[in-house]
């Protein structure tokens, strides 16, 4: 079994100890956050979350429903903690930074679709998947807010985390985002 099986534990072990040599913390690998902790959001322009939300989508420097998303390109979201039957809002003013998380997302859908599009696409029938970084913001004046920011759906092998100069694109002149160390690598 150990002999059939050798190259995918060589390869396993191979990617456990690439994923050791990353730091914690550090603005360095594949899987780098675009912003650690201590960074700050100003957001510039208020943001209107619709009633009955608790997010707002932006994409390419607009704000938009999900429906409106591409979900192929890099996209961010403002998640506040409740849906409310009234319009909330996030008023501009500086919000830090204070954890990041890393997620991996799929597209869902039916085996004919995902047969149909791996015969077109010649790839395999799994589903695309997105790396999303949460990154939960503080603050004095303004309620819990968690920034999400996804990078494009793509095949698993495809598949790449967002960066910095992506986060700044999408949210384009509704918030500036400030790193307290350069970024290596990006």
């Amino acid at each position: 079994m150990i002999r059939k099986n050798w190259p995918v534990l060589a390869s396993f072990y191979v990617v456990l100890l690439l994923a050791g040599c990353q730091q914690a913390g550090s603005r360095q690998g594949f899987y780098t956050s675009p912003l650690l902790a201590g960074d700050e959001v100003e957001v510039l322009k208020t943001i209107t979350i619709p009633t009955g939300l608790a997010r707002v989508y932006l994409q390419h420097g607009k704000t938009m429903s999900y429906s409106s998303t591409d979900q192929y390109a890099p996209f961010c979201y403002f998640l506040l903690r409740d849906p409310l039957p009234v319009e909330q809002k996030i008023k501009p003013g500086v919000l830090v930074v204070d954890l990041v998380w890393l997620d991996e997302t799929s597209l869902n859908s039916e085996w004919p679709v995902r047969v149909a599009a791996a015969t077109l696409a010649l790839g395999s029938s799994r589903s695309p998947i997105a790396y999303q970084f949460y990154i939960s913001l503080r603050s004095h004046w303004q309620a819990p807010v968690t920034l999400v920011c996804s990078g494009a759906f793509e095949s698993a092998a495809a598949a790449q985390p967002i960066r910095l100069p992506q986060v700044r694109e999408v949210l384009g002149d509704y918030a500036e985002v400030r790193v307290k160390a350069p970024l290596t690598g990006q």
